[in-house]
């Protein structure tokens, strides 16, 4: 299986590059038709994911350099700046009321500043998987990045499933569960399945199984707003 998932890795990062750029259309499309925000912010969110893994999907012909490294710092700023908004996207998924929607991005825009902050103090090292040459955090980046890495990956999709449940038992919505549910799975397998046998850390597809995680909490959120739209 895991010789299966290195050999494909190239053309399955193409085909996830496509679909999180016609994500990036749809929730824009969503947005212009019903002006939700929970569409504007999703959209937003998928061009952090898109530019993930195009940079991802272009280790396949960049040499390790310069270029390589800026693009791929600029992968843990864009993730660690654009996760928090999933943040006020439960907020307004749950309520209308204008105060705890101002908290909401009050909170959104000081985490935000800090994932900035901690995408940038990441320090990064070249690992090669199958094709994929990448900058990968290294265990030089400082104890701040790392926890803050570690709390965006796991604070938000337990939110999005705290927050999913109370929909589908309120509204019989369930998809906002399942988008923070399938995150969260995609990122534990990552953890536990992703390592490679031999310990090399070059080897590990932690970032690329956890990436069919993120694919599907977008298919979700968009399954979400479809529901959402219809009520």
């Amino acid at each position: 299986m895991r010789n299966i998932l290195i050999v494909t890795m190239v053309p399955v990062l193409v085909i996830i590059t496509i679909l999180d750029a016609c994500s990036i259309f749809e929730m824009f499309r969503s947005y212009n038709r019903k002006r939700n925000a929970i569409a504007l912010l999703t959209a937003i969110l998928c061009i952090g994911l898109f530019y993930d893994s195009l940079i991802l999907t272009l280790g396949a012909v960049l040499p390790y350099g310069g270029l390589l490294k800026a693009t791929s710092q600029l992968r843990y700023v864009l993730h660690a700046a654009l996760i928090p908004l999933l943040l006020p996207i439960c907020v307004i998924s749950v309520t209308k009321n204008k105060t705890a929607l101002k908290i909401s991005y009050i909170l959104m825009t000081v985490i935000s500043i800090l994932g900035l902050v901690s995408g940038f103090s990441v320090v990064t090292e070249p690992r090669t998987v199958g094709a994929i040459r990448r900058y990968a955090q290294s265990a030089l980046t400082p104890a701040f990045s790392d926890t803050m890495t570690n709390l965006l990956n796991v604070v938000p999709v337990f939110l999005m499933m705290g927050v999913g449940i109370y929909l589908w038992i309120k509204k019989k919505n369930p998809h906002m569960f399942f988008s923070g549910f399938f995150m969260f799975l995609f990122t534990m397998l990552g953890i536990f399945l992703g390592k490679d046998p031999g310990g090399d850390p070059n080897q590990s597809l932690m970032f690329y199984i956890s990436m069919f995680g993120e694919s599907l909490m977008v298919t979700f959120l968009d399954l979400f707003l479809r529901k959402t739209d219809k009520n």
